[in-house]
């Protein structure tokens, strides 16, 4: 949905945050954010990582201290909490984990490594980065994740990046964030994981630049994904596969239009935030049943990861980012200049009545012929599960997008290596 200015408030007042790192049960592991640019010099490096290594040690007792304190009111399950370990998949190979950014904002990453030689750990594997909707949950995005993963047989580490500010637990930072800066976070995310061998925080710093990175964008995830190439470049982000892509304001859908106005109800946003909050302690089966027409429809899984995410924070960096969004994506889609950067480098999943993805947006790409976008519409009539924009939320529709984005994603660079080759 749309993008504002550069600055992070704090209860919608504004404000700013010291450098921070996250902890995560094996380890200290680093996400950084540092402004709208990306320091490649070492010298900037080096103070950031000095930074770093002395907030972590805030950090992690913050957010030991507000776990303790915040465990009679959050789901006894080890989904949740600081220091996600939650994805099972073949056992160590994945990991979910909470993290701060630059400004000590938190956010959410899943990890799913690379495999050699039927161990995890491939420093040199290929990264492929997954940016989800708004909201910008991992957890919502654990059979994908892991489905992909087995789709290149455990060859590439697959991690998904969380949103600054959208996370299931409180670490100390009451804030929202624009859509601005939320595409400055995942690149400066990217960035920061390149000088890192095989995109490893916890390795050590790498001479050899690892492969570039394919990034998967899902929703406004796609327009972060496009983002990132445009300013990292392509020896950084070589491929971009956007699924069901938001990249311009359907003028088109209802939907949208009352989207638009709701986001700008602060008031309102606000209160039914709280209320959840509340209900969460005092009165956890009416939440439930408040929520209920809104989970019923998901998997076990996407449903625990939404009732522990619906609350105050969540609905007010859903919604506040959600109107910046709605401010930034006026441009028609086949005027977007960040898909003529991608030119070549790109493909895009649409499917039948997504008023985020519409098909008209579709068919104006498919008529451009000066750019080289691959357009891809799903056939409801081909397959038994029926794919929608919110596929993340069910377990059979995350599989068959896990198959389709990897074909994609091959086709794409078997594509660039040819043209490079030809050039």
């Amino acid at each position: 949905m749309g993008g504002g200015g550069g600055r992070y408030h704090r209860d919608g007042r504004g404000g700013g945050g010291p450098g921070r790192r996250r902890g995560r049960r094996r380890g200290v592991a680093t996400a950084t954010a540092m402004g709208d640019g990306v320091h490649d010099d070492d010298a900037d490096d080096a103070d950031a990582d000095d930074a770093h290594d002395v907030a972590v040690e805030r950090f992690v007792e913050r957010t030991r201290d507000a776990r303790a304190a915040s465990s009679s009111v959050t789901p006894s399950s080890s989904s949740f909490g600081f220091g996600f370990v939650r994805f099972g998949f073949a056992r160590d190979a994945m990991r979910e984990h909470s993290a701060v950014d630059a400004r000590g904002a938190a956010f959410e990453r899943a990890r799913c490594v690379a495999r050699v030689d039927g161990s995890a750990g491939n420093a040199e594997a290929p990264m492929v980065d997954v940016i989800p909707g708004n909201p910008g949950v991992p957890g919502f995005y654990e059979t994908y994740a892991r489905e992909l993963w087995g789709a290149f047989d455990g060859a590439r580490t697959i991690e998904v990046i969380g949103y600054v500010g959208h996370t299931r637990g409180e670490y100390g930072c009451r804030a929202w964030f624009t859509l601005e800066e939320q595409k400055a976070h995942v690149r400066a995310y990217i960035a920061r994981c390149r000088r890192r061998r095989g995109g490893d925080d916890d390795a050590v710093m790498s001479s050899a630049p690892p492969p570039p990175a394919v990034i998967v964008g899902h929703s406004i995830g796609a327009h972060l994904a496009l983002d990132a190439m445009r300013h990292l470049g392509t020896d950084a982000v070589d491929v971009v596969v956007g699924l069901m892509p938001f990249l311009s304001v359907n003028a088109k859908s209802p939907t949208q239009s009352a989207l638009n106005f709701i986001t700008r109800l602060a008031p309102l946003v606000h209160a039914v935030g709280k209320l959840m909050d509340m209900l969460r302690v005092v009165a956890p089966r009416v939440r439930a049943a408040l929520l209920s027409p809104i989970t019923s429809v998901m998997d076990v899984a996407a449903r625990d990861v939404a009732r522990a995410w619906l609350g105050w924070r969540g609905l007010v960096n859903m919604a506040f980012m959600g109107r910046t969004e709605f401010v930034a994506l006026r441009t028609a889609v086949d005027e977007c200049p960040l898909i003529a950067h991608a030119s070549g480098r790109c493909a895009f999943v649409y499917a039948s009545d997504d008023h985020w993805a519409p098909l008209h947006q579709s068919d104006a790409l498919k008529r451009l012929t000066t750019l080289d976008v691959d357009i891809h519409v799903l056939d409801d009539d081909a397959s038994s599960t029926r794919i929608s924009h919110d596929f993340v939320t069910s377990d059979a529709a995350s599989r068959v997008m896990a198959e389709h984005t990897a074909r994609l994603i091959r086709q794409r660079e078997r594509a660039v290596r040819a043209a490079t080759v030809a050039s």
